[in-house]
């Protein structure tokens, strides 16, 4: 196992952190001197985490989609109607704790300044999280109204967006809070039940 020296590590989230806030105070065309400048850094350190700014943006896609496919790990399966509204899947708590520990990247990559590598990414591992969570449903694909593809494209599209309304929406609710209205609808629907 490779040993990074510590100083390395700050020096690339420095220039992670320049790179986002450069996007997002509106650079279109981002050159190294912009970045080494806005990050307080030397090219030389730049050019020792870096081929050019293509790897550092790829670089930091991967760390942030890597540490959100963790995130969505399914630990302890349990179909969904099986968890109680006092009951959250650690996995979807995790989701939203993890947006909010990267909240500058999500908002950068998917509000701000779209990203449509990063939005890809995401929607395929909301999309994977997805479908291995249906393994876990007490329902057997013949019990279902739709089909399994079409019910996964509409649950992905309804994480994704949820997630964009939470950005959006400056994290009105806690991590709990959003994994408890997801899996509340998930269960009911948007509507109140019936006592």
């Amino acid at each position: 196992m490779t040993v990074i020296d510590p100083r390395q590590v700050r020096s690339i989230k420095k220039l992670q952190e320049a790179y986002l806030s450069l996007l997002l105070s509106g650079h279109h065309q981002l050159t190294i001197r912009q970045l080494c400048q806005e990050a307080n850094v030397t090219r030389p350190t730049f050019y020792n985490n870096y081929s050019n700014i293509l790897d550092l943006r790829k670089q930091l896609h991967e760390e942030i989609l890597h540490d959100l496919n963790k995130s969505l790990t399914i630990i302890n399966p349990k179909p969904i109607d099986a968890f109680t509204e006092n009951e959250l899947p650690e996995n979807m708590v995790n989701l939203f704790k993890h947006i909010s520990e990267n909240k500058k990247a999500y908002e950068v990559l998917l509000l701000h300044r779209p990203d449509s590598l990063f939005i890809n990414d995401v929607k395929n591992i909301l999309r994977k999280y997805i479908v291995e969570g249906m393994k876990y449903a007490s329902s057997k694909e013949q019990e279902m109204t739709v089909k399994i593809p079409f019910a996964v494209s509409f649950i992905t599209g309804a994480y994704y967006e949820s997630i964009i309304w939470w950005l959006q929406n400056n994290y009105r609710y806690s991590p709990k809070e959003m994994a408890k209205l997801l899996l509340k609808i998930s269960l009911y629907g948007p509507f109140e039940r019936e006592s």
